[in-house]
């Protein structure tokens, strides 16, 4: 037989946060959710664990109650867990209840999966990662549980979406310090996706080579003026990414720049482009053409195909 957890509504007072870690990251409360629940009310019931008559501790929905007690609402529709629920059960509606998603915190996500290693067998903590989607295997255990050695504002960054997954692990190689100057360069250009790893990928690589501080190589990029960035974030982001590349690809780039200067002098009509092999691997070019639709590619068809059989 199924268990039947009951609902029920609570005073907020007699509800809180597990510990301070979980407190901490849920002190300012998410605006969405607010201005959400101004419109429509609770619409979903918070996950609570009753510790005692009067007591209970939330384990799911923190974002939710943030936002629920800024706004001083007294009482909050909960779903209860008795005090017995057996920790395999505990941990996993709390997975279901939102550590699923493909958006889901990696930061609670490894928090959680940090105290169940403390409390059940392997086999047991393996199935937990499969219910939030992952590899049920220990280098993915490792993986994630690793993020809560970061620096306090990366993981704040990961928790808040600011920091991808795929960043955030190659923030391990980084110290606290130079962790959080990318932070705050990642933030203050809003870089988000392909260009946020490829620019940590890039940072991390230079650092690691030439020993030196991420704070040392990308300190004119994030002047005292921050008024001055925000103005002009296209500009010097694209300022940054190419000075970061020909740093990365000295070489690459230096080829780069005199075939672009070879290609200038050859002075290439509009509709048609020139370009080396990739990473410059042998001295054979490329030239595309482009035609306005089919019936004029095959007007000039004839021309293209004697040329090519030269």
């Amino acid at each position: 037989m199924q268990p039947s957890y009951p609902f029920k509504t609570i005073s907020c007072q007699f509800i809180d946060h597990p510990d301070d870690f979980i407190r901490s990251l849920h002190e300012r409360p998410d605006s969405l959710l607010v201005e959400r629940l101004q419109l429509f009310g609770q619409t979903v019931p918070l996950l609570v664990w009753q510790q005692a008559e009067k007591q209970y501790q939330i384990i799911a929905g923190y974002s939710s109650f943030s936002a629920i007690t800024s706004l001083g609402i007294e009482k909050a529709a909960c779903q209860v867990l008795p005090r017995s629920t057996p920790p395999l059960q505990l941990y996993s509606l709390q997975i279901l209840h939102g550590l699923d998603a493909p958006q889901a915190s990696p930061i609670l996500q490894a928090y959680l999966l940090q105290q169940a290693r403390q409390k059940l067998a392997d086999k047991e903590t393996f199935s937990l990662l499969s219910l939030m989607g992952h590899k049920p295997q220990l280098y993915k255990l490792d993986e994630l549980t690793d993020l809560l050695r970061l620096s306090p504002l990366a993981i704040a960054a990961l928790h808040q979406g600011i920091l991808s997954l795929k960043t955030g692990k190659l923030f391990k190689f980084l110290s606290h310090e130079d962790q959080g100057v990318l932070v705050r360069l990642i933030s203050t250009y809003q870089l988000g996706g392909s260009k946020q790893q490829k620019l940590v990928e890039m940072v991390t690589e230079l650092s690691l080579r030439e020993n030196t501080p991420v704070q040392v190589l990308i300190r004119e990029w994030l002047p005292a003026d921050q008024a001055f960035v925000v103005k002009n974030v296209p500009q010097r982001l694209q300022g940054l990414l190419q000075t970061l590349y020909e740093m990365y690809w000295p070489e690459k780039s230096a080829m780069e720049k005199t075939f672009q200067q070879i290609v200038q002098g050859l002075q290439v009509p509009e509709g048609t482009s020139i370009k080396p092999s990739p990473f410059f691997e042998d001295d054979s070019v490329e030239m595309c053409f482009r035609f306005a639709n089919i019936e004029a590619l095959k007007e000039k068809w004839g021309e293209m195909k004697a040329l090519s059989q030269q």
